[in-house]
């Protein structure tokens, strides 16, 4: 299986290093949102703009622009929220501890990609 294209790969990207700098950033999100929607056509990716939740019948894991694993909480007091699996606080920003809402995953971390076809 095809790697999906992460952040690091789409700053590489002529279109992204033509941006403006202040641009850069979210120009990689989409870049890179982009390449795996035209890359994986048959899976399913949202954007750092896509703000409708899927819900509950939405994945149950997602990979963000890092290829980082984000899981849904079905239970508990943040139940709908999202919390990165594998989450080191000397290799993440302390944000990416705390359980997110589908809103700030996608702007913070996105592109996100269903990971149910993923293997890790």
């Amino acid at each position: 299986m095809t790697q999906l294209t992460t952040l690091a790969d789409a700053y590489g990207l002529d279109r992204v290093r033509a941006a403006p700098a202040g641009g850069v950033d979210f120009m990689a999100q989409i870049a890179a949102f982009e390449e795996r929607q035209r890359v994986h056509p048959e899976r399913a990716h949202w954007s750092p703009v896509d703000q409708t939740d899927p819900g509950d019948d939405g994945p149950a894991e997602v990979l963000d622009g890092d290829l980082d694993r984000w899981r849904r909480l079905r239970t508990g007091p943040n139940q709908g929220l999202w919390r990165m699996v594998d989450f080191h606080p000397g290799r993440h920003e302390a944000r990416a501890g705390e359980p997110l809402p589908w809103q700030q995953l996608a702007f913070h971390y996105g592109p996100l990609t269903d990971a149910a076809s993923e293997r890790k």
